[in-house]
């Protein structure tokens, strides 16, 4: 989505800003999964082995971490800041 006007960017940069911010806030192992994965598009295997874990445990960690900034995401939208 492609912001049209000055309102519709400040909400997208909003929006960007709480996500990072949610990001941010996880546990350090599952935020660096997160980055690898979805910022840096690194595949499963190479992020098992830069951390040294197995693929198992890095589709697990990036499984609970997108979870976590889904649901705060969430929170945030329905409750407010």
């Amino acid at each position: 989505e492609i912001a049209s006007g000055p309102s519709e960017l400040l909400e997208s940069k909003e929006r960007f800003d709480i996500i990072d911010r949610l990001i941010n806030e996880l546990p350090e192992k599952q935020r660096m999964i997160m980055q690898l994965r979805d910022i840096e598009g690194e595949s499963y295997k190479e992020i098992a082995r830069i951390m040294d874990i197995s693929e198992e445990q890095v589709k697990v960690n990036l499984f609970r971490a997108r979870q976590k900034v889904r649901q705060g995401y969430t929170e945030i939208e329905k409750y407010g800041l």
